[in-house]
C-alpha cells in the first residue's frame, strides 16, 4: 500500500500533466490571437470603423492579456503583471498593434473598473479585522507616511542641483518641488493588492494589515496631498500665508463622499435585497453614475456658482462597499458575487494601464525614475520596520510588510495630474519623471507581494 508521501507525489505528477495542456491551449489562443490581430492591422481594416475598431483593441487585449497572465501565473508570477506586460508590449509604444487613440477610446473602462474596484476595497474593510490589527495598523499608516514623505522629498532635495529644470529654481522653490515628489511617492494601489489577495485567495494577519492600511492611505493620502498643495502654493508664490478654509474645504469634500457613499451602500443593500439579477451589473452602472455625477457637479459648482467642491467618486464607493460590509448581512454575499466577475474587470484594466504607458517618457526620465524608486522602496522598508517592531508585531510580519505597499497606479497618476493643473510649469517636468518611476512600481510591487504571502502561508490557489 502506497504512503502518504507517494500518494502526493502521484498528486503533484497528475496535476502537472493537467496542467500543460492547459498552458498549450493559452499559447495557442495567444498566437491565434497576435496573427488575427496581425492581419487586420497590416490590411487596413482597423481603420474603417471606429466602434468597431475600439470593439476588437478590448478584445484582443482581453485575450492576449489573459493568456499572457495565466502563463506568467505558472511561473510563480502574478496574473496582473501579465496582463500589464501585454498592454505594455502589444500597445502603441511597442509592436504598435493598436494605436494610442485606440487605447484613450478605452480610457472610460478603466474608470468603471475603478469602481468596481473601490467597492470591492471597501467590501474588504471588515471592522473585525481592522479592530483585531488597530495597533499595527495605526503605527504603519503614520510611520510609513511620515519617513516616505520626508525621506524621498529630502532625496530630491539633495540631487536637486544635478536635476536641470529643479537647478535654476531657488531654495525655497525645490523644496516645494521636493515635497510634491514626496506625497506622490506615499501613494499606493489598492487595486493592485486586492487582486494579487483575490487571485491567490489569501487569507491571515500580514494579508489583513498589508489590506488595510493600503485602504486607508487611499483617504490619508487625499488629505495629505491638500496640505502639501497648500505648503507649496506658499513656498512657490512666496506669498507666506495659507488660506485656512482650504483645510476645512478639504475636510467637507471627505466628509461629504464618505456620506453619500453610506448612503449609495444602503441603496445597493435594497437592489440586493429587491432586485433578482445578477447585481455585479448594477454595481458596475452604479459606479459610472456616481463617477459622472461627482464630475458633472463639480463642474455645475464651478461654473454657475464659483463653488470650488471636488467630490471624489473612488471614495464613495469605498464608502459603499465599506457599509455593505460592516452595516448590513450582505457583506459575504457581495464580496462572493464580485469576485465571481472580478477576473474580466481585473484585466482589461491593467492590459489598459500597460498599454498607457508612454515607453518615450519612460526611456527619458529612467535615470531619475530608478532614483526615486530606490529612495522609496528603502524608505517603505525603514518606514514598515520599525513601525512593526513598534507596534509589537512578530518579526515574520514586520519584515515582509514593506512588500506589500510597493504598488502604485491609479491614484498618483491622478495626482500628477492635479500638480500639472496647479503647477503647469513644474508640474510637466515632474509628471515626465514620476511616469517613469510608477510603472516601475507597478511592475515590481505586485510580484514582491505575492512573494510575501506564499512565503508567509497565506495562499490558498486552488
Amino acid at each position: 500500500m502506497p504512503n502518504l508521501s507517494q500518494l502526493k507525489k502521484n498528486g503533484e505528477i497528475l496535476t502537472n500533466l493537467n496542467q500543460k495542456p492547459e498552458m498549450s491551449h493559452r499559447l495557442i489562443s495567444l498566437f491565434l490571437a497576435l496573427s488575427s490581430m496581425s492581419l487586420i492591422v497590416h490590411t487596413g481594416l482597423f481603420n474603417e470603423v471606429k466602434l468597431v475598431s475600439s470593439t476588437l483593441v478590448l478584445g484582443f487585449l482581453l485575450i492576449a492579456a489573459y493568456c499572457v497572465g495565466y502563463v506568467l501565473s505558472q511561473w510563480g508570477l502574478p496574473r496582473i503583471t501579465g496582463n500589464l506586460l501585454a498592454g505594455l508590449l502589444l500597445g502603441p509604444y511597442f509592436f504598435q498593434y493598436f494605436s494610442a487613440e485606440a487605447v484613450s477610446d478605452l480610457s472610460f473602462l478603466n474608470s468603471l473598473a475603478l469602481a468596481f474596484i473601490a467597492f470591492c476595497a471597501g467590501g474588504e474593510f471588515k471592522i473585525e479585522g481592522v479592530r483585531q490589527h488597530l495597533k499595527s495598523i495605526l503605527f504603519l499608516i503614520s510611520g510609513v507616511t511620515t519617513v516616505v514623505f520626508f525621506g524621498v522629498s529630502l532625496t530630491v532635495l539633495a540631487i536637486s542641483e544635478m536635476i536641470p529644470f529643479m537647478a535654476k529654481y531657488n531654495f525655497l522653490t525645490r523644496m516645494a518641488i521636493s515635497a510634491l515628489f514626496g506625497v506622490i511617492a506615499v501613494a499606493r494601489s489598492p487595486s493592485s493588492a486586492i487582486a494579487i489577495i483575490s487571485e491567490t485567495k489569501a487569507k491571515g494577519d500580514y494579508t489583513n494589515i498589508v489590506l488595510s492600511v493600503t485602504i486607508v492611505m487611499d483617504v490619508v493620502i487625499i488629505i495629505l496631498f491638500g496640505i502639501v498643495i497648500s505648503f507649496c502654493q506658499v513656498l512657490i508664490s512666496n506669498s507666506g500665508s495659507i488660506d485656512p478654509t482650504f483645510f476645512l474645504d478639504l475636510l467637507a469634500e471627505i466628509a461629504i463622499a464618505l456620506f453619500l457613499g453610506f448612503l449609495l451602500g444602503k441603496s445597493i443593500v435594497f437592489l440586493i435585497q429587491n432586485v433578482k439579477m445578477e447585481f455585479p451589473v448594477v454595481i458596475i452602472a452604479v459606479g459610472f453614475i456616481v463617477i459622472k455625477f461627482s464630475h458633472l457637479l463639480g463642474d455645475y459648482l464651478h461654473e454657475v456658482h464659483d463653488i470650488g467642491l471636488h467630490l471624489e467618486p473612488l471614495l464613495m464607493c469605498m464608502s459603499a462597499g465599506f457599509t455593505i460590509q460592516n452595516f448590513s448581512k450582505y457583506g459575504k454575499i457581495f464580496l462572493s458575487k464580485m469576485d465571481g466577475v472580478s477576473l474580466p474587470i481585473y484585466v482589461a484594466f491593467f492590459a489598459i494601464t500597460g498599454a498607457s504607458i508612454n515607453v518615450d517618457i519612460l526611456k527619458s526620465g529612467w535615470m531619475l525614475g530608478l532614483v526615486i524608486v530606490a529612495s522609496r522602496t528603502l524608505m517603505i522598508f525603514i518606514g514598515s520596520n520599525l513601525s512593526g517592531r513598534l507596534a509589537g508585531d512578530s518579526p515574520k510580519i514586520y519584515k515582509n510588510t514593506w512588500m506589500g505597499f510597493i504598488t502604485q497606479a491609479g491614484v498618483s497618476l491622478g495626482l500628477l495630474t492635479e500638480i500639472v493643473r496647479r503647477f503647469p510649469e513644474i508640474g510637466v517636468p515632474i509628471q515626465s519623471i514620476l511616469i517613469a518611476a510608477i510603472p516601475l512600481n507597478q511592475i515590481a510591487g505586485p510580484i514582491a507581494f505575492k512573494f510575501a504571502l506564499k512565503k508567509l502561508g497565506e495562499t490558498n490557489n486552488r
